[in-house]
């Protein structure tokens, strides 16, 4: 004998599971962006390397805004504010040229997120509404429904900040990402070496010459990355030296068995004590050297976990999530 209830139970379960899933994504991506954003603020306040300095200068050739110079409002219409956004950013603000590149980053994604949502929600109102649902399954209905009007409402903010934003405003995506990395913004650097120009597939092909500045700017990132101590940037490198990558990033670095010794034993010290695959990989890293460049290696990268990262353990900022997805306010 058939349960007629257990259909639509689980079509709620399965919907509910859904939304709420993509609830709990929504939190994280605005708590990302809100961390990320004062990161922006303290980063910019404070020095930048020589070579990132000049490297951001070939950008911006105008005078710099005054330190501190107030942004747009959260969620402000990207159209209305770009022209002084972008031109603060030519200029050298770190801020302005961050708010750019997280701001054209949500605004690209938009009509994608829109489109997720809204197939989520029919699932979810189509499951609410099987018969038979048991007082459980309505629990779960109710959950989920809820879930579904907080996307509705974080579609809303977006729609209204990205209404207007055209193809030419959105090929200034990468520029201003390179611009914010290059001015010490720590979720744009991360970003900038795990996709650099390759995060705008389409404005690559109009754009060849961008390979090449990530090429130049990879190794000046990398090395300042490391000096703030940076897991982002560490978490890039982990993934670059392993062997067989062909990511951009693995590109521009090579291959080089005693730097990708290093990286793992930096990780390595600022990971959870239990062993796991970080372990064997060591292993395997430290099979192709020579003692010398074993105990070199090692030396670098206990100074560098005291010195750099000061003892922080790879959570000690929160987990490291994709560096490129940036959350709407």
């Amino acid at each position: 004998m058939t349960r007629p209830s257990s259909v639509p139970l689980k079509r709620v379960r399965i919907a509910a599971a859904i939304a709420l899933a993509l609830a709990a994504i929504v939190a994280v991506y605005l708590m990302g962006r809100h961390q990320g954003r004062l990161a922006a603020h303290e980063d910019a306040a404070g020095p930048v390397a020589a070579e990132g300095r000049a490297a951001a200068d070939t950008l911006a050739p105008a005078a710099v805004a005054p330190p501190g110079a107030a942004l747009p409002p959260p969620g402000a219409p990207l159209r209305r504010g770009f022209a002084a956004l972008q031109a603060r950013a030519d200029a050298g603000d770190a801020g302005a040229a961050t708010r750019l590149y997280r701001d054209l980053s949500q605004c690209r994604r938009f009509v994608r997120l829109e489109r997720d949502v809204q197939r989520y929600s029919d699932e979810v109102m189509a499951a609410a509404g099987g018969d038979g649902a048991a007082a459980r399954s309505r629990q779960g209905s109710r959950a989920a429904l809820e879930a579904a009007e907080a996307n509705e409402r974080v579609l809303d903010g977006l729609r209204a900040q990205c209404e207007g934003v055209d193809a030419a405003m959105l090929g200034a995506l990468v520029p201003n990402l390179q611009t914010a990395a290059l001015l010490g913004e720590p979720y744009a650097r991360a970003c900038y070496l795990a996709r650099g120009p390759g995060l705008d597939a389409a404005g690559l092909l109009d754009h060849p010459e961008r390979l090449s500045a990530y090429r130049g700017n990879a190794r000046t990132l990398i090395e300042r990355g490391i000096a703030d101590g940076d897991w982002r940037v560490l978490e890039q490198l982990r993934g670059a030296y392993e062997p067989g990558a062909d990511s951009l990033l693995a590109a521009a670095v090579g291959g080089d068995a005693a730097q990708r010794y290093r990286y793992l034993k930096l990780f390595r010290l600022g990971a959870p004590a239990q062993p796991g695959a970080t372990d064997e990989d060591l292993a395997t890293a430290a099979a192709e050297l020579s003692p010398t460049q074993l105990a070199d290696a090692e030396g670098w990268a206990a100074r560098t976990f005291n010195q750099n990262f000061h003892g922080r353990r790879i959570d000690a900022d929160g987990p490291l999530w994709d560096p490129c997805v940036f959350p709407s306010e």
